[in-house]
């Protein structure tokens, strides 16, 4: 099995496993889906879609496997933890010339792009969402902001959550 092949096996598998213990689903843009709701195309999966060039790891460097994590916040919103390796966060070097494996994260809520993150946690606020069915989809991307891909495909995690109507009062 080629090293491509077991990089992008990983990143399915490790999609799968996202949603354990947290009341919700994973899909990988291309990979098997944790359940029968499908990834809408607004998802980020198309990093093109988002002003942003897919950059491709380079063939002598491991691909990070991407995988995320949302879970219910106490007070409001969820906590999104971001589950990336080999990749290191570095928002000193935005902008700078481009490390293998380094930069920054984005996040898309239904394929709106809603923030730039430059570590592993970040909270999404409630008003980012809709009642019902969301899509909170997480992209790596370099220094210059491409996102980092294998063989043109973008790496992406994408996580289906239920937010359920607001309780009257």
């Amino acid at each position: 099995m080629s090293k491509r092949t077991r990089v992008l096996l990983a990143l399915c598998l490790g999609a799968v496993s996202v949603g354990a213990g947290y009341g919700i689903t994973a899909a990988v843009a291309g990979g098997p889906q944790h359940d029968a709701a499908p990834v809408p195309e607004t998802s980020a999966a198309n990093a093109a879609d988002h002003g942003h060039a897919v950059r491709n790891v380079a063939d002598s460097t491991l691909a990070p496997a991407l995988t995320h994590r949302v879970a219910p916040d106490s007070v409001d919103g969820y906590n999104v933890q971001i589950l990336a390796e080999p990749f290191r966060f570095t928002p000193a070097a935005i902008n700078d010339p481009v490390e293998e494996n380094a930069g920054h994260a984005h996040v898309y809520v239904n394929g709106a792009k809603v923030m730039r993150v430059y570590s592993d946690w970040v909270h999404l606020p409630s008003r980012l969402l809709q009642t019902g069915a969301n899509y909170v989809t997480v992209t790596l991307n370099a220094n210059d902001h491409s996102t980092w891909g294998v063989g043109g495909v973008p790496i992406t995690s994408t996580v289906r959550v239920d937010t359920p109507a607001p309780r009257e009062k």
